[in-house]
């Protein structure tokens, strides 16, 4: 197998570890089994994958690869992935499974940079570039799926407030049901949330390895992770205590109002964010 192969193979990896974790996420706030079964499948296809890798350095090193941190954190990665396969598939501990594949992933990650870039190779060069160019591919995704998010609640409570003054005619008819909008927002949200944190994950890792200035106390960084809290909370009250209605569209008009304060102003006071 050659490097440019083994960086393609890397790369698909990653692919298919973030879209399980959104699939787990999104079965554990939605519980649709269909969605788990996906996420199941896709974390056992990366899982074979990962096993391939793990047994051809085997067989041509003929030792275990523990011996190094890099090589350590590749075991690690592979072993914390076979337990969340066993524990999803034995007990139906949504919430766990998700956590473990998040650390399991993050520790892929790390293991990844640190494999390739210790290579010294235009292909880890290139790697890490794909790195920045994943995390800004996903930042600006889930914030088109966040506006979408907040449009259908800008819609449901103007169709609130034409319902409650009684303002019958063809504006109200077009503008769909009030449940529907409801649903396809926090549909929106709970897509674009994982997707949000999972850009966080590949800018924090990039920002480190690229030897890019980082600070964790920049404005948009803070800023990035109190949008995650935000929503995640708005999330969590949804399903938890059956927040609906009226009350979540506004929770959603502040939530996006502080996203849209973080990418304009909190990127002119960044450190490192576009300069």
């Amino acid at each position: 197998m050659s490097a440019f192969e083994g960086l393609r193979i890397f790369e698909l990896i990653v692919i298919l570890y973030g879209l399980s974790l959104i699939m787990y996420f999104y079965d554990f706030v939605k519980q649709d089994r269909k969605a788990n079964q996906l996420a199941f499948w896709l974390l056992l296809l990366v899982w074979i994958l990962q096993t391939i890798f793990l047994f051809r350095e085997i067989y041509m090193t003929r030792t275990l690869p523990i011996l190094s941190i890099t090589e350590g954190l590749y075991f690690y990665a592979w072993l914390i992935l076979l337990v969340s396969i066993v524990v999803n598939y034995f007990y139906k501990v949504d919430f766990l499974v998700f956590v473990i594949n998040l650390i399991g992933f993050i520790i892929m990650l790390i293991f990844l940079v640190s494999h390739l870039n210790s290579q010294d190779t235009t292909f880890s060069t290139q790697f890490i570039g794909e790195l920045l160019l994943f995390h800004i591919v996903l930042a600006f995704l889930s914030y088109t799926l966040f506006t979408i998010s907040f449009a259908f609640s800008v819609l449901y409570l103007l169709q609130f407030k034409m319902l409650k003054e009684k303002k019958w005619g063809r504006t109200l008819k077009r503008l769909g049901r009030l449940g529907q909008m409801e649903e396809l927002s926090f549909l929106m949200m709970i897509i674009s949330t994982p997707l949000l944190l999972i850009s966080l994950i590949l800018g924090v890792i990039w920002a480190y390895v690229a030897n890019d200035l980082f600070y964790w106390i920049d404005p948009k960084t803070i800023g990035s992770f109190i949008v995650i809290i935000i929503y995640g909370f708005m999330i969590y009250r949804k399903v938890v205590n059956k927040t609906v209605g009226k009350d979540m569209a506004n929770a959603n008009t502040i939530a996006f109002s502080i996203l849209f304060l973080n990418y304009f102003l909190f990127s002119f006071l960044s450190n490192f964010h576009f300069n």
